[in-house]
């Protein structure tokens, strides 16, 4: 059986621009599991700037 878990959070100005995001997903499915995050920030209006980020992981258990 696979299980999933996603997770989002935002950074949110008062007037409701998305300043920033970051996302994280987990599969799991018997013995393997595997995790993605991304990460991703933009400011405009004066201090405009752009980031984005990914990274990715597994790992399996052996089990005797």
């Amino acid at each position: 059986m696979t299980n999933y878990q996603v997770v989002t959070k935002w950074i949110v100005w008062p007037n409701g621009t998305v300043v920033a995001q970051a996302k994280s997903v987990a599969v799991s499915d018997g013995d393997k599991t595997e995790t993605k995050q991304h990460v991703s920030v933009n400011m405009s209006s004066d201090g405009y700037s752009s980031y984005s980020s990914s990274s990715s992981g597994s790992s399996s258990r052996t089990v005797f």
